[in-house]
């Protein structure tokens, strides 16, 4: 999952890198649905599935997983009675992700721009040095708009933000459901730290400074600091926040690689014997 998730982002931002390095001025429109997962109506999803080609034995066995819950309410002491679910794809399962696809594979239907979609999240992207490109744009946040209503689902406008890169950007302000996306310098990418200059210093700070938070709390709660014991945990706990998406972020600027390079010679410092991790 981490791999796709990487390869997902690797390939979107491509594109968006390629688009300013010749100059074009483009917007990217972060978008949040609501509980997303939660809100998946099972009525909705067997018709698309049906609409995909699933035999009918198929849908039945999805639909029989997906029913025969309920659900109550208890505030203080007082329940309310059962209700059954009739929404929701269970997140930790193998098939939830999957189905969420399923699902919102009809999004970009009929889209102008580039739409990245990766389980619940979505967003859309153009070139915006012309009226055309920002008119393009806002048309494609109307159907979006439209697709959520249809689908009985709603965006987060408060976590809908716009992020402004190239030069010469007029950051022109997009409107969702009659509402203005708040423009942001900066914002999280499925934990990747993605700013309007596509300047990863900020990242390559912010996994050195989880890594070494990390570190402190091993170093304050293990009291062994033999390879045995140490490395282990390094490729456990520490390892995950130096690499993870590291082809997207990866330190371009010797301060960066100073900065993480002195992360790892830390970690190979808290053993006795003094042997690498890496």
């Amino acid at each position: 999952m981490l791999l796709v998730c990487s390869k997902h982002k690797l390939a979107f931002y491509d594109q968006v890198t390629a688009l300013v390095d010749k100059g074009r001025a483009t917007d990217v429109i972060y978008l949040d649905l609501c509980k997303a997962f939660d809100t998946v109506l099972h009525d909705i999803l067997v018709s698309k599935l049906e609409r995909h080609g699933f035999d009918g034995w198929t849908t039945r066995w999805i639909r029989s997983w997906l029913d025969g819950r309920t659900q109550r309410v208890d505030i203080n002491s007082s329940m309310s009675k059962w209700r059954p679910v009739t929404s929701r794809v269970p997140k930790g399962s193998v098939l939830g992700p999957a189905l969420f696809n399923i699902f919102g594979g009809d999004m970009d239907s009929g889209m102008e721009c580039t739409l990245s979609k990766f389980a619940n999240n979505t967003k859309p992207c153009g070139v915006v040095d012309t009226l055309q490109g920002r008119d393009a744009i806002q048309r494609d946040l109307d159907r979006l708009e439209s697709w959520a209503c249809a689908n009985r689902m709603k965006f987060n406008k408060v976590k809908c933000k716009v992020l402004h890169v190239g030069q010469r950007n007029p950051k022109h302000n997009y409107r969702l459901d009659g509402e203005w996306i708040e423009n942001s310098p900066e914002e999280k990418d499925l934990g990747v730290l993605i700013d309007e200059k596509l300047n990863m210093s900020r990242q390559c700070a912010l996994a050195a400074w989880k890594s070494n938070h990390v570190l402190g709390c091993i170093k304050n709660s293990v009291t062994s600091r033999s390879r045995e014991v140490i490395l282990p945990l390094h490729s456990a706990l520490v390892r995950p926040h130096l690499e993870y998406c590291v082809q997207l972020w990866g330190p371009q600027y010797k301060a960066d690689m100073e900065l993480l390079e002195w992360t790892q010679r830390r970690a190979t410092d808290d053993q006795r014997a003094g042997a690498p991790l890496l």
